[in-house]
């Protein structure tokens, strides 16, 4: 199930470049912008790219590869989950493969013997 994405159409060119013309005889716009958003609109390949060339007056808002976009996000988190869960495997069962809690260090249990208390001289 491969998406295509969708191409703008010919006449959607030329309803963008009749609106920005006519926006630029009416002093909506000047006439060196109406120049450049014609140049791009007439470049645009997607109906996105038509709507953003010509300042929104005509193509679409609307992305037409978002599904794709959704399907590679999800793909990447996906993998990261997956990772994340491989790795705390990995640990778990390296940890009781290696050894046990008398492999770990201990703090030590000996204990130090305090130093005598000096004597006290006989004066009394």
């Amino acid at each position: 199930m491969n998406m295509k994405t969708a191409l703008v159409e010919l006449a959607d060119i030329h309803a963008a470049v009749s609106a920005l013309q006519r926006d630029a005889e009416h002093g909506k716009i000047s006439t060196a912008e109406a120049r450049e958003r014609i140049s791009d609109s007439k470049k645009a390949v997607t109906p996105r790219e038509l709507w953003k060339a010509s300042g929104g007056r005509a193509g679409a808002n609307k992305r037409s590869d978002w599904p794709d976009i959704r399907k590679t996000a999800f793909g990447a988190v996906f993998l990261v989950v997956l990772a994340a869960v491989g790795v705390w495997i990995v640990t778990i069962y390296t940890g009781k493969a290696v050894g046990s809690e008398e492999d770990y260090i201990r703090e030590p249990t000996a204990s130090v013997p305090a130093e005598p208390a000096p004597e006290e001289p006989d004066g009394g």
